[in-house]
């Protein structure tokens, strides 16, 4: 009798799990824009190239590279156009250098379905990351609601599925946007299973492992974002002085990290071997010259510095973030109106701000400006991509935060009105329902 209780409940539930991914998969996929950073793209699309027309690979060994057609000066940006038409016509590759700031293990699995599964996989790889994101956000939000309820979940959902961002760098093959997001679900499965976390624990080495192997960009985000909720918790715990809980949450919240960090730590020692032909010491030394330090303060390095970025401070940083384009504006709409909130709640003396409210709202902020800061240059410099962070908890947070006081304010307020209107709405239904033509 209880299982029959249950299967109609969980055959519904999947069912509508699967609409709810492969919608957000179709939105991203038919409204975005085609032409979102071709730069970084054409990239993975040369080993792409490889593996479809059979071109000697040259013994390069990282999986990006820049690809250039016959007579063509081997310089960044021409590979662009080059790179496209040779997937199509083999007969126009000259050349190809590496690019070796990554170990681009992504361009190598992409090498592997081109080479034996689909030779024209260009479409079909763009599907596969644009789904792969849709399920991992689809299950954030299922995670979200048993632990948090259902107005947090639909916020995540919809102002997920609204960002044109999060659109774009679906099926870009360079960013593969699906994995920043997996940490911050197995975070959310270790908050919601804390008698099984440990299980989940290996998952963590796992995924940064592959992350760092496709790219180091954001990673001080993606890492916060895996222990995001669980910090939450444990603030909130910690406050209400239960020992206990607190201990638990913060030995769970130590051994993710110890995990993510060996897994960043084996990427890079694996990259520094690559980088140094075998001598991992000197890999280190180049990687830290040449992109590290070049990325984060912009000094030491060569390329892709400008005066401005050098002298810039972080506060003028988080400002450009706050000022441009319509993410930003809304990221500070959103500060502006928490702050609101809370003077509203504190002079009223309402209580409608709960304190794991608060405490969302503010470490989700700082897990998404932690690359602004730590990343500078990079953020200084790549402005038309960057935006994308503030949809790693931020802006879904503080939707939430911002409609659920709200929300709090109607009810309370006029409460006799919506109960009036609500009997009224069912009446009518009613008698639609059972009128007679």
């Amino acid at each position: 009798m209880f299982i029959n209780k249950i299967l109609p409940s969980l055959k519904t539930s999947v069912i509508l799990f699967i609409i709810l991914t492969l919608f957000m998969s179709c939105i991203f996929y038919f409204k975005r824009d085609v032409s979102f950073d071709i730069f970084s793209e054409a990239g993975i699309l040369s080993i792409i190239n490889v593996a479809k027309h059979n071109i000697n690979n040259e013994g390069i060994k990282y999986g990006i590279r820049l690809m250039f057609e016959t007579g063509h000066v081997q310089n960044p940006g021409v590979h662009i156009k080059d790179t496209y038409r040779i997937y199509e016509d083999a007969s126009l590759y000259g050349s190809m250098i590496p690019y070796n700031s990554q170990i681009g293990l992504h361009g190598w699995l992409f090498y592997i379905f081109t080479k034996y599964i689909y030779k024209n996989s260009l479409s079909i790889l763009r599907i596969i990351c644009c789904l792969l994101l849709s399920l991992i956000l689809t299950l954030i939000c299922y995670e979200l609601y048993k632990k948090y309820g259902i107005l947090l979940s639909l916020s995540f959902y919809i102002v997920s599925i609204s960002s044109s961002w999060l659109r774009n760098f679906s099926t870009n093959l360079y960013f593969v946007i699906f994995t920043y997001f997996i940490p911050m679900l197995l975070g959310l499965l270790c908050l919601n299973n804390l008698k099984k976390r440990a299980r989940f624990y290996l998952l963590f080495f796992i995924i940064i492992l592959i992350k760092s192997a496709c790219g180091y960009e954001y990673l001080p985000v993606i890492m916060l974002s895996s222990i995001m909720f669980l910090l939450v918790e444990l603030i909130n715990y910690f406050f209400k002085k239960d020992i206990k809980q607190s201990k638990l949450l913060l030995k769970t919240i130590f051994y993710i990290g110890f995990y993510s960090l060996l897994g960043f730590a084996s990427a890079f020692i694996i990259h520094s071997y690559m980088r140094g032909d075998g001598n991992i010491l000197a890999g280190i030394k180049s990687i830290y010259h040449y992109d590290a330090l070049r990325r984060t303060v912009g000094i030491g390095g060569v390329g892709g510095e400008t005066p401005d970025g050098l002298n810039i401070s972080t506060l003028n940083i988080l400002w450009i973030y706050l000022n441009n384009y319509t993410t930003g504006r809304y990221s500070l709409i959103l500060l502006v109106l928490f702050l609101l909130c809370i003077l509203i709640d504190k002079l009223k003396n309402l209580h409608y701000i709960l304190n794991k409210d608060l405490y969302l709202f503010i470490v989700s902020f700082i897990t998404c400006i932690s690359w602004f800061i730590l990343g500078k240059q990079h953020s200084f410099i790549h402005t038309h991509i960057n935006y994308v962070l503030w949809y790693m908890g931020f802006i879904q947070i503080g939707t939430y935060v911002i409609l659920k006081f709200i929300f709090k304010i109607c009810y309370y307020n006029h409460r006799d009105k919506l109960l009036t209107i609500g009997k009224t709405f069912i009446y009518e239904l009613r008698e639609d329902i059972i009128k007679k033509d």
